[in-house]
């Protein structure tokens, strides 16, 4: 009959496997490890051609070849990782015992994970001076109902305090690349990386951190009633904050040297491990992405064929379905129920915690993504919550704006379906319309009017003629739109103004005066429900006759202006705004 080793034992042979992997690795690099399937030699080969090409820079390449080569360390400090230390692993893993098992017995599988033996959660017994078992949790994986994808809490276990996410920080505009290439009856092919992070090795100095007590997935689970086995990530997982940036580097990297090879030749903007292979041929996006398929499996990060989806439009990317002959995107069916259900439930909310904030700024965001541009400004409560906050259980009072801003996006989505125009393009103008405001010692008013002669105009109330002038410009705009809407149906409206704080704030989505962000978001309300564009041009005060006019009750003049104009010359205007 077998039995455990003694506590010696166990900790002697633990130790010496460890020792043993990390001496080799420093002294050979990473690539002998069996779970190490990227092409070093290729991307060695490429790396020059990709820096005299301008695709990275010479320090980056430097930085993904030692990576690549010696495993990355994330730029570990180890001296903010002091001690033996055993996080608990969450009950959402617990949960899922199974389908986290059979992930964690593929990574073993493929020597992405090493099994090192037998541990009973005695820290003296984890090899070296510094040791960190990871905790882990799991969530649930979209297109395969029967897995999960397990995710390690590197913020609880320090490590994400003690690396450098700085120097792979990184910005993508993946929605706005997405919205400029698919062009007018294009088609997006859908790839997804399999298994993306996981393909870069980590350094030796880092597997003492990525330690995962779990239950031994050789025996079955019926046999086991709690953990008792030890295992080292060394290869990336989870939730390590610079494992995105890193990726991010890595796959520019491969994405260059597939251009440079001749073998994708189309647009391909990416998000992390989604990209959409995008082209004006069905044909020929799909043969494209064939043989992108091939070539990235030869360097060592392969698509999965499960996610692959065919040249189509409509095509679904990153959580919305992309028409290009509509020229609309609209949020996934179950996603737009989530996202209103949520926005519901976290308005009557009285405290959030960080890691709720996080969500609840994202879901805002991508349900911005269906409204016209400038939407964002509807953000801007929730992420002021959130300044300060550090770890995910750190909470916050919402505030009564916050609310507000969710309960008028959960409107919008209502009104919209979760449904709007990423490109504009195709849209038929409205009238131009002038917009202008007045103050002085005695009076304040407000004036518009448009190129085919609609006008109105009026005085501020005595309370109201005390605000500041760009808050009279900006209800002069509201004015504008609230009795003009109707006829703005489905169309750009060009929009001058001559207050440059106005038309600027107008143009971005937001401002810094909170009296101005207020009007703002009233007249995205009004943009959402007559499904328009506001396109705010600035007007020097001297061109701005007609308004002005109407804004001082001088109607003589704005005859005059009306009379002489010349319907629709406003395009002198385009070129600086």
């Amino acid at each position: 009959m077998s039995r455990d080793p003694p506590c010696g034992e166990k900790r002697a042979d633990i130790s010496s496997v460890m020792e043993h992997l990390t001496q080799r690795a420093t002294v050979e690099g990473v690539s002998f490890l069996d779970g190490y399937t990227v092409n070093l030699q290729k991307f060695k080969d490429s790396m020059p051609r990709l820096v005299d090409s301008d695709i990275v820079t010479q320090e980056d390449a430097n930085y993904v070849l030692h990576g690549l080569e010696w495993g990355f360390d994330m730029g570990l400090d180890e001296s903010k990782m002091p001690g033996k230390v055993i996080f608990k692993n969450y009950r959402s893993a617990y949960e899922n015992k199974g389908k986290v098992t059979a992930a964690l017995a593929k990574r073993v599988a493929t020597g992405k994970t090493i099994k090192l033996g037998p541990f009973d959660g005695d820290p003296r017994d984890l090899p070296g001076d510094t040791a960190t078992i990871v905790p882990n949790g799991a969530v649930a994986k979209k297109l395969e109902p029967d897995a999960v994808r397990p995710f390690s809490d590197h913020t609880k276990s320090r490590l994400n305090g003690a690396v450098d996410a700085a120097r792979v920080k990184h910005t993508l505009d993946t929605y706005n690349e997405i919205a400029r290439e698919l062009k007018p009856g294009y088609f997006m092919r859908v790839e997804d990386v399999d298994a993306a992070f996981p393909v870069l090795p980590l350094s030796p100095r880092v597997w003492k951190y990525m330690y995962v007590w779990w239950f031994d997935t050789d025996r079955p689970l019926e046999e086991q009633t709690k953990p008792n086995t030890l295992y080292v990530h060394v290869f990336a997982d989870f939730g390590a904050a610079p494992m995105p940036g890193i990726w991010n580097l890595f796959f520019k990297c491969l994405r260059g040297m597939a251009r440079l090879d001749g073998v994708l030749t189309l647009p391909m903007p990416y998000y992390v491990d989604d990209n959409g292979i995008i082209g004006p041929v069905r044909a020929e996006v799909d043969e494209v992405a064939e043989a992108l398929s091939d070539y990235v499996e030869f360097c060592g990060a392969p698509f999965k064929r499960l996610k692959s989806r065919h040249a189509a439009t409509p095509q679904l990317m990153l959580g919305f379905w992309w028409d290009s002959v509509e020229r609309t995107r609209k949020l996934e069916e179950h996603k737009l129920d989530i996202y209103m259900e949520y926005l519901s439930t976290m308005a009557k909310r009285r405290v959030m915690m960080l890691s709720e904030l996080q969500v609840l700024a994202g879901r805002m965001y991508r349900a911005s993504l269906t409204m016209p541009p400038g939407s964002r400004v509807f953000l801007a409560e929730v992420l002021a919550m959130m300044r300060g906050l550090k770890m995910p259980w750190h909470r916050r009072r919402v505030t009564g704006a916050a609310r507000e801003d969710m309960l008028t996006l959960l409107e919008i989505l209502r009104s919209n379906h979760g449904r709007g125009y990423f490109d504009y393009t195709h849209l038929p103008w409205a009238d131009a319309v002038y917009t202008d405001a007045m103050k002085d010692n005695s009076s304040a008013g407000w004036g518009w009017c448009t190129a085919c002669g609609e006008h109105d105009s009026g005085i501020f109330s005595r309370a109201d003629k005390r605000k500041p002038i760009d808050e009279l410009e900006a209800v002069a705009v509201y004015r504008a739109a609230v009795t003009l809407g109707p006829k703005w149906q489905g169309r750009r409206v060009p929009l001058f103004i001559d207050n440059s704080a106005v038309q600027l704030s107008l143009r971005k989505g937001w401002s810094r005066a909170a009296r101005l962000t207020r009007i703002i978001k009233k007249l995205h309300v009004l943009s959402v429900k007559y499904e328009c564009v506001l396109e705010p041009i600035w007007i020097s005060t001297h061109d701005n006759i007609g308004a002005d006019a109407l804004s001082r009750k001088d109607y003589a003049r704005y005859k005059k202006w009306a009379d002489e104009y010349s319907p629709g010359d406003f395009s002198k205007y385009w070129s600086t705004n």
